[in-house]
């Protein structure tokens, strides 16, 4: 039978520890780097009746405004 110290026993206590939580680490680093995000650009326009601050798409060249729900088109001053 193999002899076992108390020194010994804590040594392999630590090292099986540390491999589990360096083990699980690099699981989870590992798959949020597969992970892609994709955003598309938004723009910060004001409405022009009711002064209300809104993220829009860039791309339309008329927006609709949530709050009063008038129609704004995209000029030099939203961008």
């Amino acid at each position: 039978m193999i002899e076992l110290t108390f020194a010994t026993g804590f040594m392999l206590y630590l090292c099986f520890t540390l491999t589990v939580v360096l083990g699980f680490w690099g699981y989870q680093h590992y798959h949020a780097r597969k992970k892609n995000i994709f955003t598309h650009e938004q723009e910060l326009r004001v409405c022009e009746y009711c002064q209300f601050a809104y993220l829009e798409e860039g791309l339309k060249k008329v927006n609709k405004c949530p709050q009063c729900g008038s129609f704004n088109k995209n000029n030099i001053y939203n961008k």
